[in-house]
């Protein structure tokens, strides 16, 4: 397995040094009983856990390290909504009346997470300032006119930007296009999930850290996990550990595919740069078809710049020069600035580009693979599970294992798909609709 995703330490990242500060949850130590184990303390585990608590279910959290340390806590704090790809894609129904609620409860998921931070007092910078998908080329154009044509819902504030506007709105030059959702926003990550965790022990949930799982087995009716020093007796298991997954069930990380997203940020940018750097100050990210790349300002007027790892989808060894310089190609402005952070986390990418709700057995279920839409859809999937749990049926649809085949060879597909997509960057034309 990679080592990457099993190291214990910390990112050296800004969410890491300006993040609400915590105490380390302690290690279980002896056996517990409960109605149900939460496997990973992210965002996916924890609003699991929540919402359990809100059903009156009781719950157990074990976590490899702490609260928020996976993508949970490392990535580019931007709350998308929806999934990229289209409903016909992502979820095939025979019937239209099937995919409806999924459409209406996936365009909600943005909400839920402002919602969640409001009812509970979550200190994590949120702002729901909408956010941008950037667009070049007409391919790009013709992908977000059907992506807002069969998402959206009925008072959906949703709107499309010229070159002008968008160009207005982001302070470059660069895209064609580009689409507003008035829904996005953004967020400290880092501080979300251990809000998350704060709520979650007010509600009386044990939350464990440093406790990874060594054994899942049957025990009676129900099921006993074990960690080095402990173990947890229960009904039901949730399994939220996306893309750091390891073998805790097996082939459950066949069903992903963990791909690496680096992530550079600046010192806060003086109040001359900065004003010229996305003027409408919500998050950008770009469409798929290249190399897209996602960037925003934090509350301290830090550009926070993303993108993709090493070829193989690995993180390596942080090595953002390229992602440096592309967004320097954006804001020639920045080439005055201090980079002051790196650091990379992995995204859980499935072959249907949608989160996966899974029934792996009897009272066990996972949630994993956002696809980039982790902050919004992680926490959308912990209500979906709790449904799971709690009544045996979510709105999300809940499937069979399907593993990916030829999983093993996935880094020689992410290598194809990253020489492509560079392709597509350097000889996409633009847009002939100005």
């Amino acid at each position: 397995m990679n080592p990457d995703l099993v190291s214990s330490a910390w990112p050296d990242s800004l969410w890491q040094a300006t993040a609400v500060v915590m105490d380390d949850s302690p290690p279980l130590a002896g056996p517990v009983e409960t109605e149900v184990c939460v496997v990973g303390a992210g965002y996916t585990g924890l609003s699991s856990a929540l919402h359990l608590a809100e059903a009156g279910l009781s719950s157990v959290v074990v976590e490899r390290n702490q609260p928020g340390w996976g993508c949970s806590g490392r990535n580019g704090g931007q709350i998308h909504p929806n999934a990229k790809s289209l409903p016909g894609v992502t979820w095939r129904y025979p019937e239209s009346d099937r995919i409806d609620p999924v459409i209406r409860l996936t365009n909600a998921a943005c909400d839920l997470v402002f919602d969640l931070i409001r009812r509970h007092h979550i200190p994590c910078e949120a702002s729901q300032s909408g956010y941008v998908m950037a667009i070049r080329g007409d391919a790009g154009r013709r992908y977000i006119e059907q992506w807002i044509d069969r998402w959206c819902v009925a008072g959906s504030q949703v709107d499309m930007l010229d070159r002008r506007r968008v160009a207005e709105a982001l302070g470059t030059e660069h895209y064609d296009c580009g689409m507003f959702d008035a829904r996005g926003g953004s967020l400290q990550p880092l501080s979300y999930a251990r809000g998350l965790a704060r709520v979650c022990l007010e509600r009386g949930v044990a939350v464990y850290g440093n406790s990874p799982v060594v054994r899942i087995a049957r025990a009676g009716s129900g099921w006993r996990v074990d960690t080095p020093r402990g173990s947890v007796s229960c009904k039901s298991i949730v399994i939220g550990t996306n893309g750091y997954t390891d073998s805790v069930w097996p082939h459950l990380r066949q069903h992903l595919v963990p791909v690496a997203s680096l992530i550079s940020a600046t010192e806060p940018l003086p109040d001359r740069i900065a004003g010229q750097v996305i003027p409408g100050r919500m998050p950008v990210a770009e469409t798929p078809g290249g190399i897209p790349s996602y960037f925003r300002l934090d509350e301290r007027n830090r550009m926070v710049f993303g993108g993709r790892g090493t070829i193989f989808g690995r993180c390596g060894k942080l090595d953002t020069a390229a992602l440096r310089r592309k967004a320097i190609r954006l804001y020639p402005q920045l080439a005055e600035v201090t980079w002051a952070y790196d650091w990379g986390g992995y995204v859980a990418i499935t072959p249907q580009q949608r989160p996966l709700l899974i029934r792996l057995d009897r009272n066990v279920y996972a949630g994993l693979g956002y696809n980039g839409r982790g902050i919004a859809m992680a926490t959308l999937m912990g209500s979906q599970l709790g449904l799971a749990v709690a009544e045996g049926k979510a709105v999300l649809p809940i499937e069979a294992p399907s593993p990916v085949p030829l999983h093993r060879f996935h880094p020689l597909g992410i290598a194809v798909r990253t020489a492509k997509g560079e392709l597509t960057d350097r000889f996409r034309p633009r847009s002939t609709d100005v």
